[in-house]
């Protein structure tokens, strides 16, 4: 179905000629609803509501060629611009990884998990670091969730930091943003906190050949690789925690499946008696690691 001929298209036929074309290229029907919905302007109640609205054809024009993007692999999320994190809007980009529903439950662990290190009625504020921080979701949620927190973000991607800035901007969220490796813009000055909490990349190298090209090919591969087993950024990161970490204190990383007692191990050599747990996400599958330091 093309719009150039002139015909009018309604909402329905849009959705279906989109559900059959995306499907045919082995993507998720669903898609062609989110990018109607980024073209209209309106929500999927109203989109549905206007099953029969005869939509405008410059309209159906640039919904078709989005709809092809997509089907040659690029993300809905890089050609909206957009993705929804923790009921908010987030700007994203080539330059960032793309927020995954997964990483919401790393911050429900930590907000469940933080009276056991910090009482807020004592009027001191938690020092929180986001390792890593991409589009800034995890830092930026953090310092909206928590008024009484003074949140940190670093990374070593210059393009990253500029997509987390407006973030932070936009949300109106108090963040301060660091380049750098890892911890050592902190570390460096002698900065210390009292949690640790990344979604670092986690892929191993192998798994590059059997993902899909929408991942492989439009997001950063700094953000998704780490060697051959996936775990070379939780070894330098660990070993850089002792510095940082205020007593009590508590890590929180998010992981690849699998990787749950690596990871673990890694954080018992650092700390000597360190509690840790291995968290499954929703789908059952290892998410989380959490460890709370108390000496």
């Amino acid at each position: 179905m093309n719009s150039g001929n002139n015909n009018k298209m309604k909402v329905y036929e849009a959705l279906r000629w989109a559900s059959s074309f995306l499907q045919e290229h082995d993507y998720e029907a669903a898609i062609g609803e989110r990018l109607l919905q980024h073209h209209t302007g309106w929500s999927r109640t109203r989109l549905l509501a206007e099953y029969h609205t005869i939509l405008e054809e410059e309209l159906v024009d640039k919904f078709q060629k989005d709809v092809h993007l997509a089907a040659k692999g690029t993300p809905v999320q890089h050609i909206t611009g957009e993705e929804t994190f923790y009921g908010r809007t987030f700007l994203v980009s080539s330059d960032v990884l793309i927020p995954r529903p997964e990483t919401e439950e790393l911050i429900e662990a930590v907000l469940a998990r933080l009276p056991l290190i910090h009482n807020s009625s004592n009027g001191i504020p938690v020092k929180i670091v986001d390792v890593g921080t991409g589009s800034g979701i995890i830092a930026v949620t953090l310092a909206l969730e928590l008024s009484d927190s003074i949140v940190t973000a670093t990374d070593i991607s210059p393009e990253a930091l500029s997509v987390a800035k407006q973030n932070a901007k936009r949300l109106h969220a108090e963040v301060t943003f660091l380049k750098g490796d890892l911890l050592e813009p902190l570390t460096s000055i002698g900065e210390k906190g009292s949690i640790v909490i990344s979604n670092p990349p986690y892929i191993p190298e192998g798994d590059r050949a059997v993902m899909k090209a929408n991942v492989v090919d439009h997001e950063p591969s700094l953000a998704l690789f780490a060697g051959e087993d996936g775990l070379n950024i939780y070894r330098r990161l660990v070993k850089q925690i002792p510095k940082f970490l205020l007593k009590p204190g508590m890590i929180a990383l998010e992981i690849g499946h699998g990787q749950g007692e690596a990871v673990k191990k890694l954080i018992v050599e650092q700390f000597n008696g360190a509690t840790v747990e291995i968290l499954d996400d929703i789908n059952g599958k290892e998410r989380m690691v959490i460890s709370v330091i108390y000496e």
